[in-house]
């Protein structure tokens, strides 16, 4: 209890030192966030102390981020909550979309690739009224939520296969998830990341085969669900991936090949109905995606008007033209790209789009827990469980997408498989010690140098330092 007061106490000082948001509503926000994430965590299987503490602590530091971030958009740029300064341009366009859903005068409508969530934003404000607050704290649950989810998709997948409970196993997922910073401040940003995340948790852990442990069958089916469709109306040509999962983790008895039948039915069905529900037609909704596949003018912008990343543009010059074969052969630095990114400095460079942007510079967590991956994959993966390393396939080639259609430069994109691949990590975390210990050391001595290596030349490439 007393934890929870100094949560409370931590939200309201966060208010005084950030004004912007209007402090009694968004107090009491605040408290139902954290309210209804406790009482959901309270009645999972793989619930814990150490969890509990890790979803306050999550909690707390979204809550502040989220606060700092309004301020910084309203008070500090002399904005309101109703009109706020959104300088990235993908926020700005989501909101005014949405304002102009609403019939404001204000609204501006954006194209329909990305209307759907402007919808998602107009269907909160007919509940809060029009305020950058409550799509924020929307965005806050969702990440919340998500942490609880990659709990149980490691619980899941693990419970039984090392000498670790169940519980520990579920806890140590949710630090490793909540640790990473980029990922955690996707909750304090007006951006379709946290949903899209959400979506991603709920799909992973319905795709997971049923085993003791598990719940009730249908609940997979409306967890997928449920996840289709916000993939569907948030990001809708990532449809293609739980196919791809589908396909990896099928498994050849009954209640899989229906269950996978389903779960693809619902995919296909969430594709065509969200494109015949956004687009004049079916040939309209291909040709929007054949261009968001390409890279058609999505991150031209990166390339032509940053100046930081002028020495990599010179690397890269006509990315998007480049045949298919191309693209492969650029693929590993492209990942290497995309595995570094946000480079570990200049916390103030994208400060324009939120305070928080500086805690999401704050990488080393998220190098740490892509190591154990990273050894995962390279040492134990032949030798891992079936379904474990399945599932790890199938999130190490999704997340190499956005590496492949974009060379690395939009890592947000990658962020949706993070609970899919922590599982793995957690996996060698729990067996550490039967591993061979010249081999640990031997790898991650290897590892620790080619990451600063990286980081050094990650620096030279960005900041275009001479030699």
């Amino acid at each position: 209890m007393g934890a929870q007061c100094v949560y409370a106490l931590l939200v309201l000082l966060a208010l005084l030192a950030f004004p912007g948001a209007s402090v009694v509503p968004t107090l009491l926000a605040m408290l139902a966030v954290w309210f209804i994430v406790a009482i959901c965590y309270k009645y999972i299987p793989w619930k814990s102390e150490v969890g509990w503490w890790t979803l306050l602590a999550s909690t707390s530091i979204l809550a502040v981020g989220v606060i700092a971030n309004v301020h910084y958009f309203t008070t500090y740029s002399g904005a309101t909550t109703q009109l706020p300064l959104l300088h990235n341009p993908d926020a700005w366009r989501y909101y005014y979309d949405a304002l102009s859903i609403m019939g404001d005068a204000n609204g501006v409508p954006c194209e329909l690739k990305s209307h759907g969530y402007g919808l998602i934003i107009s269907w909160v404000w007919q509940l809060t009224g029009i305020t950058i607050v409550s799509p924020l704290v929307l965005n806050m649950l969702l990440m919340l939520f998500s942490i609880i989810v990659s709990g149980g998709i490691a619980w899941r997948l693990l419970h039984g296969v090392t000498s670790k409970s169940g519980q520990w196993i579920a806890s140590c997922a949710m630090i490793m998830t909540a640790s990473v910073c980029y990922f955690l401040n996707s909750g304090t940003l007006l951006l379709k990341e946290a949903g899209v995340i959400f979506a991603f948790s709920l799909i992973g852990f319905s795709l997971i085969s049923q085993n003791e442990t598990s719940l009730p069958k249908w609940i997979d089916v409306v967890l997928f669900f449920i996840g289709a469709v916000l993939v569907a109306m948030l990001r809708t040509n990532y449809l293609i991936m739980p196919i791809v999962g589908v396909a990896i983790l099928l498994r050849w008895n009954k209640w899989c090949i229906i269950k996978a039948s389903t779960m693809l039915v619902i995919t296909v069905a969430c594709w065509i109905g969200v494109s015949a529900w956004l687009y004049s037609s079916y040939s309209e909704a291909s040709e929007i995606a054949s261009k968001i596949m390409s890279g058609y003018g999505l991150n031209n912008s990166f390339f032509l008007d940053n100046l930081d990343h002028r020495t990599y543009n010179a690397i890269v010059d006509g990315y998007f033209d480049f045949p298919w074969w191309k693209k492969v052969l650029f693929l590993p630095m492209s990942a290497a790209v995309q595995y570094l990114i946000p480079l570990p400095w200049g916390f103030c460079d994208d400060i324009q789009f939120g305070y928080s942007l500086a805690y999401a510079h704050n990488s080393y967590p998220w190098y740490l827990v892509g190591g154990l991956i990273l050894y995962f994959v390279v040492c134990h993966m032949r030798k891992a469980p079936r379904t474990l390393a399945r599932f790890t396939m199938w999130g190490g080639l999704m997340w190499l997408v956005p590496a492949f259609l974009f060379a690395g430069t939009v890592s947000r994109y990658a962020l949706p498989m993070l609970p899919i691949l922590v599982p793995c990590a957690v996996y060698v975390v729990a067996k550490w010690r039967e591993f061979n210990k010249i081999q640990l050391k031997w790898w991650f001595g290897i590892y620790a140098l080619l990451l600063f290596v990286g980081l050094i030349a990650g620096y030279i490439v960005q900041k275009g330092v001479a030699l």
